[in-house]
């Protein structure tokens, strides 16, 4: 159910009791945008966030199905990261009594984009921001409440449609000699669209709800189908290369397999391509990430 205004903005003076709810933007996917007027009549923007109870871009599952607790792991997650100093939303509230449960952050500025001068810089800055990610030290915190990216993968091993038999078959032949690396913070959905800018400069990484733990290659499996899509096969290539110059602790042999549980996750693309005549190239190039995945696997 919505949340009442009237409860918003009594949230909102707890926060801080010198704003003031002005209105609330229909919300666009998950989030809602919250204009307040502060002591000085300055205007601000807030956000709030709340999570799926049925499945969505690349989950098969809804965000309170596999995670009861997903909006207070997000708030955590953000509170640890902002103290880490990567570039994320202030989270500012939480509500676990409100069903669903949400919560609410600062407005993150900037906005996305798929290219910042030349291609090859670019991708070498996607790469960097993903490695930044990766390198959270866990031993300093702790973020053992969140899932873990090995129960994820026992838990979608049921294929969602027929195209993916090939895929889950694959994994399910793979995954006893597959050698995972030491877990590291996943965003869980790395790709150009959960990205902020502002000029050259990055404001803000977004969407967390995804966040896990696990082998590092898990993200860049995933992201390296995001970028394909978005970018193109050479930018593919680039921003591989870049990752794993940067993480060269690595073991890559197994990035077949998570290239793999990527494309699984992403298999109903049709469902977010961004325009109808995007689909056919996307489907061509979905198709060969898949082959060349399986083939790359089946010669470990």
């Amino acid at each position: 159910m919505p949340v009442a205004e009237q409860d918003i903005q009594q949230i909102i003076q707890r926060i801080d009791p010198g704003w003031t709810l002005r209105n609330i933007q229909p919300p666009q996917g998950r989030a809602s945008a919250l204009h307040i007027s502060t002591d000085g009549r300055k205007e601000k923007h807030l956000i709030l966030l709340t999570h799926s109870q049925g499945a969505r871009r690349h989950s098969p599952v809804g965000d309170r199905e596999r995670n009861p607790h997903i909006a207070r792991d997000e708030f955590r997650l953000l509170r640890t990261l902002k103290e880490r100093g990567l570039p994320v939303a202030d989270a500012l509230y939480l509500s676990e009594e409100h069903q669903p449960p949400f919560l609410i952050t600062s407005f993150a500025e900037g906005s996305t984009r798929f290219s910042g001068g030349p291609l090859r810089a670019f991708c070498h800055r996607l790469a960097a921001i993903l490695y930044s990610i990766h390198s959270l030290d866990l031993s300093q915190y702790d973020l053992s409440f969140l899932p873990n990216v090995d129960d994820a993968i026992t838990r979608e091993q049921k294929p969602r449609a027929s195209e993916q038999d090939r895929i889950h078959a694959a994994m399910q032949r793979a995954r006893p000699r597959v050698e995972c690396n030491a877990p590291a913070l996943l965003h869980g959905d790395f790709w150009p669209g959960n990205l902020l800018w502002i000029g050259d400069e990055l404001s803000a990484i977004i969407d967390w709800e995804d966040a896990m733990l696990g082998d590092p290659l898990a993200d860049l499996g995933k992201s390296r189908l995001e970028i394909l899509w978005a970018l193109g096969p050479g930018a593919m290539s680039a921003y591989t290369g870049d990752y794993l110059g940067l993480n060269r602790m690595l073991n890559v042999t197994a990035l077949p397999f998570w290239d793999l549980w990527g494309a699984s996750r992403l298999s109903h693309y049709a469902s977010f391509a961004p325009k109808p005549d995007n689909l056919s190239q996307m489907g061509t190039q979905y198709e060969s990430f898949v082959a060349d995945a399986i083939q790359r696997l089946e010669a470990l």
